[in-house]
């Protein structure tokens, strides 16, 4: 096996705060030569997901594995279920919300990759003071639904 696939089979798991909710990085830029991130989010029960927002540096694209969570493209909320993806292109407005009390996993792509570990790992334990500047520092501009 070599260096490289060792690094990339090696996942790293990130704990969402006291929720049960779950970050695993599957491919960091490093594995893929900063060519996508590749991450799979476990939405606890009461995770809800984050408000309207955008990057200005990287595009997402989201895979339902399992349960159903809403995604929002700027003008409209829909239902994605397993196996549905949604795309949003770097500057577009896009949320993801879970509304309903049964888990979600979700993969995440970003292209080009983007490593969002340290920014994960900090909103678990950022206080409300801290989380304007972690956003910003992140890349993550949030918006008005309407």
């Amino acid at each position: 096996m070599t260096q490289q696939t060792a690094e990339h089979t090696a996942s790293r798991l990130i704990r969402l705060g006291a929720s049960g909710s779950t970050i695993e990085v599957l491919a960091s830029p490093g594995d893929t030569d900063g060519t996508l991130s590749l991450y799979r989010w476990r939405l606890a029960p009461s995770s809800r997901g984050p408000a309207p927002h955008f990057h200005t540096t990287f595009s997402e694209t989201f895979v339902v594995e399992e349960g159903q969570v809403d995604f929002f493209d700027g003008a409209t909320w829909r239902a994605l279920g397993p196996g549905d993806t949604a795309f949003s292109a770097r500057g577009s407005v896009h949320g993801l919300r879970k509304d309903r009390d049964e888990p979600a996993t979700v993969l995440m792509v970003l292209a080009p990759g983007v490593r969002r570990e340290d920014y994960f790992a900090q909103l678990a334990t950022a206080g409300e003071a801290d989380m304007e500047r972690l956003h910003a520092e992140h890349d993550n501009h949030f918006v008005d639904e309407g």
